[in-house]
């Protein structure tokens, strides 16, 4: 589901256009370019894979290989 996830995400911005990605959004109540919209959640999703990291590794569990792109 998290793969599917990424992959919605990918398809849908090698769709957008550099002037889409320039364009103003509300997020949060925030007005933003969808660019920084972007990579705000870009840095969510990498904070909590680190997070999830720590704990796997704490059950002597090995993550699986971060693969994105």
């Amino acid at each position: 589901v998290v793969m599917d996830s990424y992959d919605f995400v990918i398809n849908a911005l090698k769709g957008m256009t550099d002037a889409q990605m320039a364009e103003t959004v509300k997020v949060f109540n925030r007005d933003m370019t969808r660019e920084v919209g972007v990579m705000k959640a870009f840095e969510h999703q990498t904070h909590h894979r680190g997070q999830t990291t720590v704990y796997l590794r704490l059950k002597g569990v090995k993550p699986p290989n971060e693969k994105l792109f």
